[in-house]
């Protein structure tokens, strides 16, 4: 795998620090207008993701479970949710605290299970998702037989098209090959392929980061993907992102980075490419979001507001409208983005890999061992760019 073992280390120590979801937090779901229509995200808790639990993706908390998780009490709960919606919708997304098809996270029985209480409902997407590692044809008959006459997705969180990247940026300890393989194995077996893109990649330039997002999102596209969902990356509780803010080493990027990234592609490309998770869903009572990505206080509002419009209708002249915007803090961003390395920077990644290992006692000789990897995979990735 494409392991990174520093970052590992460090998530791990963060994870073990990282509180167990409450019992009261089972399940959530939230309703949204977007793609023309009505959008239901049902989540419901597991154990959590694995590679999580080893010592996972540096942004990621989607919830610990404990080891003993309630699931009639679930269940249960799931139930009354699907039996209050009314509603036709747009898209309709089950997502557990991990990955669906991951039999360790949500084992057959607990599909067979959710196979019962879907059949009601009325969509015209049925979208799941899973890491890319977890894509079996086992799993991929659930989702045919859970929603049987919805087109069926599968969210896939590539993240990056950089092995680079993934690997001692992210830590997503996979490879944008295996994409490419669950890409041949969904598509094989009549479904549709999401890919989830980030924005906001830590040890690196924000100038940078546009840049490689731009790149991922054409990689996917070329590579089969049929959808792209564009994330902003946030600052939450219990990831190494989080270390890195509050050790001045990492802030959210900016609506304008959102709008810039989105700019470089066509009107037909921008069909394929939604955005979500701009914004805090959770509200200030639930949330444990303590960053954001956003602009100042005199246009955020307007701002969001026009976000919110392009994720409903999908209409790029917003996208030229937001690029456009006259706001001093628009202004003072593109200044920003003139003086910022484009590329990645190995001597601030190394820097900031050393102050990391003293915030968590790394041993010298692997971090040594992990830095010379890094620069040695660095060299062979971006010497002829």
């Amino acid at each position: 795998m494409n392991t990174n073992n520093v970052l590992r280390q460090i998530t791990y120590e963060i994870y073990k620090q990282r509180p167990v979801m409450p019992e009261r937090m089972r399940t959530n779901y939230r309703i949204e207008r977007a793609n023309g229509g009505l959008l239901c995200d049902l989540w419901f808790l597991t154990i959590g993701c694995i590679h999580d639990a080893r010592g996972g993706c540096v942004m990621c908390n989607y919830g610990k479970g404990s080891g003993a998780v309630h699931w009639d009490k679930i269940l249960n709960e799931l139930k009354k949710i699907v039996e209050c919606l009314p509603w036709e919708f747009e898209d309709f997304l089950l997502t557990p605290s991990g990955s669906m098809l991951d039999e360790r996270e949500v084992s057959k029985s607990m599909r067979e299970d959710l196979c019962g209480i879907l059949k009601g409902i009325k969509t015209k997407r049925f979208i799941i998702e899973s890491r890319a590692d977890t894509i079996s044809t086992e799993g991929l008959n659930f989702v045919k037989k859970a929603v049987p006459d919805a087109d069926k997705y599968i969210e896939i969180g590539v993240e990056s098209s950089d092995n680079w990247i993934l690997k001692h940026c992210i830590n997503k300890n996979t490879t944008y090959g295996i994409f490419r393989d669950a890409v041949e194995k969904i598509h094989h077996a009549g479904m549709y392929v999401t890919a989830n893109i980030g924005l906001g990649y830590p040890f690196m330039s924000e100038k940078a980061a546009i840049s490689n997002t731009v790149r991922s999102i054409k990689d996917v596209l070329n590579d089969g993907a049929d959808s792209v969902v564009l994330f902003p990356y946030h600052i939450k509780k219990g990831t190494l992102l989080n270390v890195l803010s509050e050790n001045g080493m990492y802030s959210c990027v900016s609506f304008w980075s959102l709008a810039e990234v989105l700019g470089h592609f066509s009107e037909t490309e921008l069909s394929k490419i939604q955005i979500s998770w701009y914004k805090d869903y959770f509200g200030e009572e639930k949330s444990y979001i303590c960053g954001s990505p956003g602009t100042c206080l005199n246009c955020e509002r307007e701002v969001l507001k026009e976000l919110d419009e392009y994720r409903e209708t999908q209409n790029p002249e917003i996208i030229r409208k937001l690029r456009k915007y006259p706001c001093l803090c628009h202004a003072e961003w593109k200044k920003r983005m003139e003086r910022e390395n484009g590329r990645v920077d190995i001597e601030r990644t190394e820097e900031e890999y050393r102050k990391l290992a003293k915030i968590y006692n790394i041993d010298l000789q692997l971090l040594e061992q992990e830095i010379g990897i890094m620069k040695d995979e660095f060299m062979r990735r971006y010497e002829n760019e």
